[in-house]
């Protein structure tokens, strides 16, 4: 199955996170601590801007995978799995 430009575009920019994040720790001039302080931030940023840079396609994958819009809650689906292995 081929892959969507968008897809290519998201794998590359998580390659490339992952590879500044590697190199960025190999080199960082600073304290563990410290540093995981900074990592911390800046993953929440990266992760804020990748959500808003990206809802309409999570969404347009929400609702290929959800097209009637059931949310079944896991606890929901864990009680009803539960009830059928007791009856």
């Amino acid at each position: 199955m081929a892959q969507s430009s968008t897809t290519k575009i998201l794998f590359a920019g998580l390659a490339g996170l992952a590879a500044g994040v590697a190199i960025g720790l190999l080199f960082a001039p600073e304290s563990g601590s410290k540093a995981r302080k900074r990592l911390k931030k800046r993953v929440k940023e990266v992760s804020e801007n990748f959500r808003e840079e990206f809802s309409d396609e999570i969404e347009k994958i929400k609702t290929i995978l959800d097209p009637d819009g059931e949310k079944e809650s896991t606890n929901n689906f864990r009680n009803k799995k539960a009830k059928s292995k007791t009856s």
